[in-house]
Order: C-alpha cells, then sequence, then structure tokens
C-alpha cells in the first residue's frame, strides 16, 4: 500500500493480497459496498477483480480523479484524508461526577427500612377471661385521671389502644421533640447530616433521604409523658435540596421532612397506676391477645425550610420546633 501511494507500482487489476484487501476495505467504509468482493462474516477476498475496479472508479469520478479504476497516489491519499476525517473520535465530553457519599444520606426518595420488636404476640390469639373483661372496663373508666397522672400523650395512646380498632395513629411529634431534650438533640442531629450531605452536591436540585433510621428512647426523668407514650422509636429525614453558586458563593436550601415511626406495644419493665389500679406490662399484652385491645403503628412528621450559605450554620431560629398541642 505505501508503494501504491507512491505510484511504485499502482495497485490495478489482478493485484492480490493484503494491500488489496485493505483498498476494499476502505472503500466499504467510505459507503461503496463490494457484494461479490465479500465473502462470509464480512471478510473481503482481498483480489483487486472486476467489481473492485468498477467501484474504485465510482470513487474516483465522485472525487474528481481520473475514473481509470487504478488505486495510485492521487486515489489513496483522497481515501486517506476521508477514512481519517470519518474516524475523528467524538468531542470530549466529560462524565459527570459521581454522586457524593455518605455513610448517612444519599440520592432518592422515599423512606429507609424500619422494624419493631414483636410486641404482645398475635392479637386475638387467647380465650376471653372474665377477670380481665373487668379490668379492662375498669382501666377504661378510669383513663380521664390517666391525663393527669402519666400526661396527655400517654392517655391518648391508652385510649386508642383500648379502642381496639389496631389502626395507624399519627402522633404529636412536635411536641415530643419540644418537650423532651433528647428527642430535641436527636432532630439537630438528623438536620446536621442531611446539610452535610446538601453541601457535598452540585449546583442543581436534588431529592435527598436518609440511607437507614436512627433509633431514640424517651427517658422518664426526661418526660414521664413521652416515656408511657412512646418509650423506643425510629426516626429519618428527607427532602428536596437546591444548590445555587451565587457570586462564586455557594447557597443552599432544603425543604425537609422529619419522620418518625414506633409500634404501639408492650415492653418488659413499665408500671403505673392509674385510679388505684396497678397496670403493668404483663397486664397490657394480655389485653392485646385476649382481643380486649389492640397494638398499633405511631407515625409522625415535620416540616422545616432551612437556608445557609457555604462556611455558614442553619440559623436557630429555623431550628425550633414550637410548642405541641394546646
Amino acid at each position: 500500500m505505501v508503494a501504491a501511494s507512491r505510484n511504485a507500482p499502482p495497485l490495478r487489476w489482478g493485484a492480490k493480497g493484503t494491500a488489496v484487501g485493505l483498498l476494499q476495505g476502505g472503500l466499504v467504509q467510505l459507503g461503496f459496498p463490494l457484494p461479490k468482493s465479500t465473502k462470509a462474516m464480512g471478510v473481503l477476498d482481498a483480489t483487486f477483480g472486476d467489481e473492485t475496479r468498477a467501484v474504485l472508479s465510482k470513487f474516483q469520478e465522485k472525487n474528481k480523479l481520473k475514473p481509470d479504476g487504478v488505486a495510485g497516489k492521487d486515489t489513496i491519499a483522497a481515501m486517506d484524508g476521508q477514512l481519517a476525517a470519518s474516524s475523528k473520535p467524538p468531542p470530549f465530553q466529560p462524565s459527570p461526577p459521581p454522586a457524593p457519599v455518605t455513610t448517612e444520606y444519599e440520592l432518592g426518595r422515599g423512606d429507609p427500612p424500619r422494624g419493631h420488636d414483636a410486641g404482645s404476640g398475635r392479637w386475638n390469639s387467647s380465650p376471653k377471661e372474665a377477670g380481665y373483661i373487668a379490668l379492662g372496663s375498669a382501666i377504661v373508666a378510669g383513663l380521664p385521671v390517666a391525663y393527669g397522672v402519666i400526661g396527655d400523650d400517654a392517655a391518648m395512646h391508652l385510649i386508642h389502644y383500648f379502642g381496639n380498632q389496631g389502626s395507624t395513629y399519627r402522633i404529636d411529634l412536635e411536641g415530643m421533640v419540644q418537650e423532651v431534650s433528647s428527642a430535641k438533640e436527636l432532630f439537630e442531629d438528623e438536620v446536621a447530616q442531611a446539610k452535610e450531605f446538601v453541601e457535598l452536591l452540585p449546583v442543581g436540585r436534588h431529592d435527598i433521604r436518609s440511607r437507614h433510621t436512627q433509633n431514640g428512647y424517651n427517658l422518664p426523668e426526661e418526660s414521664k409523658n413521652w416515656y408511657y407514650a412512646i418509650g423506643g422509636y425510629s426516626i429519618w429525614g428527607g427532602g428536596a435540596a437546591v444548590v445555587r453558586d451565587v457570586g462564586g458563593q455557594r447557597q443552599f436550601e432544603l425543604d425537609f421532612q422529619y419522620s418518625f415511626f414506633d409500634r404501639y406495644n408492650w415492653d418488659k419493665g413499665k408500671s403505673v397506676e392509674i385510679a388505684g389500679i396497678t397496670i403493668t406490662d404483663q397486664f397490657m399484652g394480655e389485653f392485646h391477645r385476649q382481643g380486649l385491645a389492640q397494638e398499633f403503628d405511631c407515625v409522625g412528621s415535620f416540616n422545616r425550610r432551612f437556608t445557609w450559605t457555604a462556611g455558614s450554620a442553619i440559623p436557630p431560629g429555623q431550628l425550633h420546633v414550637p410548642g405541641g398541642r394546646a
């Protein structure tokens, strides 16, 4: 092929070998098919026969060269130029940066996996006993007193339990965060994790979510009300973040949703006296098993909008959680 490009000698009818195969391959690549010279699997026969000469003449004619069907200096130079142009790589396009990764947050929507303890067992799985029916009636009759003894939220959860419907109950999550110091710390820690992740994101709008839940526990010395109402629970966060570049400084907005889950059931170790009746875990679990009361899911959430600039903290006023129920 090098010799042909110098006319010493050019390739012409009757030639065979690698150089002819390269010539044929170039013609095919430039849109001049050689069906008779193409064998199985697209392999060219590397023989300069009648078809190759006729197709080469068409190429020469199209490129204003002498259509003599001979591959010499000018013909090979024209083919090389067009092949080089057709094989130029596409313009460089940088790939998007990889999504940031932290142990706490990720891009996406939806809730992380969560679970709860086994509780008291299967509802209505034990025969009803007259003693428990009477005891349940006495507890229900004394529930108005429970507001002053164990607190309003604990009493309302207990009322829902004895309502025996098992329906999901929405708790006063803002009230719990306001009234329980450890719950407030957990909320602020979840916001800090979300803030850290948002600051890693590129300019644009992004959905973010917790990778897993965090666990909290309301201690009796923090709030007797929330100790009896909930005890242990799970929380997580998520929302929509907007990252802007304003005059070379990053600005952030986060529409944040703080979410809660717990199963209202009876763990060991709790007891309280209401209207002269000592209510223990064993009693409460037995009501569920006898079908006289029913455990239920507790859920809760509230939303906050946070705005801040790179290198600054979220203003304390945006983190403030107002009191619970009036």
